[in-house]
C-alpha cells in the first residue's frame, strides 16, 4: 500500500490551501456587510465562515501531517490526524450553533437593533453561495479521490455554508420587503442545519478514531476471500481506517496438506484481490491449516495403531472440526487380561503420536475396551424357549423390520450372547437401518439383562 505518495499529497494540500484563500475572502465580505446592515443572519454566517477559516487552516496542516510515513512511534502512520481534525471541526460547528442561538434570543426577546438590508447584502450572499458551491464540489471530489477525512470535513463545512447562505439570502429578501423578524428566524434555520451536519460529521469522526469497521466492509472482505481458490474458510477479519488508508487483517483457512509454497501463493492472491477491491489498503493474511480430507487422518491413525502389537483393533475413528480445531476420537481393543496401567500407557503414547500427525490436531481421546474377536472357548448353544419368546416379542415391537430369523443364543461364562438376522425394506439406507438395530440392541439389553452381547445381521427383503 502507498499512503500519501508525493502526487496525492501535493494535490490534497493544494485543494486545502485554495480553500483557505476562499475562506478569507468570504469571511471578510460577510463581516463587512453584516456590520453595515446589522443583520444577525449575515453576522451568523460571518462567524460560521470564520470558524470555517480556522477549520481549513487546521485541515491544511492535518493533511500534511497525515501523509507522513510510519515511524518507530507511529507504526500505522499518522492518518488518524485527519479524523481528529474532522472531530475538531464538528465541535467548532456546535459552538457556532450556541452563539447564534444566544444572539437570536437577544434580538427576539431583549432588544432588536434595526436591520438595514440593501441590494449589496443580497449580492454578497449570492457571491457566498457561488463560492461555497465551487469549494464544496472541489473538496468533495478530492475527499473521495484520496479518501481524506479532513477534506471530507471541509466539504461538509462548505455544504452547510451553501445551505445556510441560501436560507439567509431568502431571509434578507423577505426583510428587504418588510418582514423584519424573518432575519432572526432565518438564523434559527441556519443553526438547525449546522447542528445536524455537525452531529453526523462528529459521529463519523469518532467512529474512525475508535476503529469502528466501515459498514459492510467485513462481509465484503469475507466474500472476496471465499472466491479465492484454495481458501476453505474465513476466520477473523479486522478492519481499521487511518486517514487515506485501510488496514486489514484476515485469517484464511487452507488445506493443511498443501505445500507451504502453494499456501503462500493462495494468501498472496487473496491479498491482491482485496487491495484491488479496496484501494489504499494494507492487507495482512494469516494462514491457518484446516483438515479438508478427514479420511487421510483416519488412515494415519490406523497406521500408527498397527505399530503396537497389544492393540488388536481400532474402530469408531471420528474426526471433528470444533472452533476451527481438529478433534480426534477412537476406540482401542486390547486383550481383556492386559493390566489397565499398561493399556493406558499404550493409549497415551498413541494419542501423542496422533497429535504429531498434523499441526491442526489439538485434542485426541481414546476409549479402551476388551477385544471381542478370536476363538471363544467353552461356548455352547442354548435352547431357552422363554428367553427366545421374550426376544421375539421385543422384535415384533419394531414395525420397521419386515422379518427376523436365525436367532441363536450362546452361553459363555454364565452370560448369554445373542445373534440374529433382521430383514428390512430394500430401499432403506445403511444409516437408517443401523439406527434401528441400535434401538433393538438397547431394548434387548434393557429388558433382558442376562444377555450381555448382541450382534444383528441386516439384510434387504428380496
Amino acid at each position: 500500500m502507498r499512503i500519501g505518495c508525493a502526487v496525492s499529497t501535493n494535490q490534497k494540500q493544494r485543494v486545502a490551501f485554495t480553500s483557505i484563500l476562499f475562506s478569507i475572502f468570504v469571511t471578510a465580505l460577510k463581516i463587512l456587510i453584516g456590520v453595515l446592515t446589522n443583520s444577525i443572519a449575515i453576522l451568523s454566517e460571518a462567524l460560521h465562515s470564520g470558524i470555517d477559516l480556522i477549520a481549513v487552516v487546521t485541515t491544511f496542516f492535518a493533511v500534511k501531517k497525515a501523509d507522513k510515513p510510519p515511524d518507530k512511534d507511529h507504526l500505522y502512520g499518522h492518518g488518524k490526524v485527519e479524523s481528529l481534525s474532522s472531530l475538531t471541526e464538528s465541535i467548532l460547528l456546535v459552538v457556532i450553533c450556541f452563539w447564534i442561538l444566544f444572539e437570536v434570543y437577544e434580538r427576539l426577546f431583549v432588544s432588536a437593533p434595526p436591520v438595514e438590508i440593501n441590494i449589496f447584502a443580497i449580492l454578497t450572499m449570492l457571491v457566498a453561495i457561488i463560492v461555497d458551491l465551487m469549494r464544496s464540489r472541489a473538496l468533495s471530489r478530492a475527499a473521495k479521490r484520496y479518501n481524506s477525512k479532513a477534506l471530507e470535513a471541509d466539504a461538509v463545512h462548505f455544504t452547510t455554508d451553501l445551505l445556510s447562505s441560501t436560507v439567509v439570502m431568502v431571509g434578507l429578501i423577505l426583510t428587504f420587503f418588510g418582514v423584519t423578524s424573518f432575519d432572526s428566524y432565518a438564523a434559527i434555520v441556519v443553526v438547525a442545519i449546522i447542528f445536524v451536519i455537525a452531529f453526523r460529521l462528529g459521529r463519523k469522526s469518532i467512529n474512525s478514531l475508535m476503529d469502528v469497521a466501515p459498514p459492510g466492509m467485513v462481509k465484503l472482505i469475507s466474500d472476496i476471500a471465499m472466491q479465492v481458490e484454495g481458501v476453505e474458510k474465513v476466520g477473523n477479519v479486522r478492519v481499521r481506517d487511518s486517514g487515506v488508508g485501510t488496514f486489514i487483517d484476515i485469517t484464511a483457512y487452507i488445506d493443511k496438506v498443501l505445500p507451504l509454497e502453494v499456501a503462500h501463493t493462495i494468501t498472496d492472491v487473496l491479498s491482491k484481490k482485496i487491495q484491488q477491491s479496496i484501494p489504499n489498503s494494507d492487507v495482512v493474511v494469516h494462514a491457518e491449516p484446516l483438515c479438508v480430507n478427514a479420511s487421510s487422518i483416519v488412515d494415519k491413525v490406523r497406521n500408527e495403531a498397527s505399530s503396537y502389537p497389544q492393540i488388536k483393533n481400532v474402530h469408531k475413528i471420528r474426526i471433528y472440526e470444533i472452533d476451527n480445531k481438529t478433534h480426534v476420537e477412537f476406540h482401542l481393543e486390547m486383550d481383556g487380561e492386559l493390566p489397565l496401567e499398561k493399556a493406558h500407557q499404550i493409549a497415551t503414547e498413541l494419542e501423542s503420536r496422533v497429535k504429531q500427525l498434523d499441526a491442526g490436531i489439538r485434542v485426541v481421546s481414546s476409549h479402551l475396551e476388551p477385544i471381542k474377536e478370536g476363538v471363544v472357548n467353552g461356548a455352547k448353544l442354548e435352547s431357552n424357549a422363554n428367553l427366545k419368546e421374550a426376544i421375539i416379542a421385543i422384535l415384533k415391537g419394531f414395525k420397521e423390520i419386515k422379518q427376523f430369523h436365525n436367532i441363536y443364543l450362546k452361553k459363555i461364562n454364565g452370560k448369554y450372547e445373542l445373534t440374529l438376522s433382521c430383514i428390512f425394506p430394500r430401499h432403506i439406507s445403511v444409516h437408517d437401518s443401523h439406527e434401528i438395530l441400535v434401538r433393538i440392541e438397547d431394548a434387548i439389553k434393557t429388558k433382558l439383562p442376562e444377555i450381555s452381547y448382541v450382534i444383528i445381521h441386516s439384510e434387504p427383503e428380496v
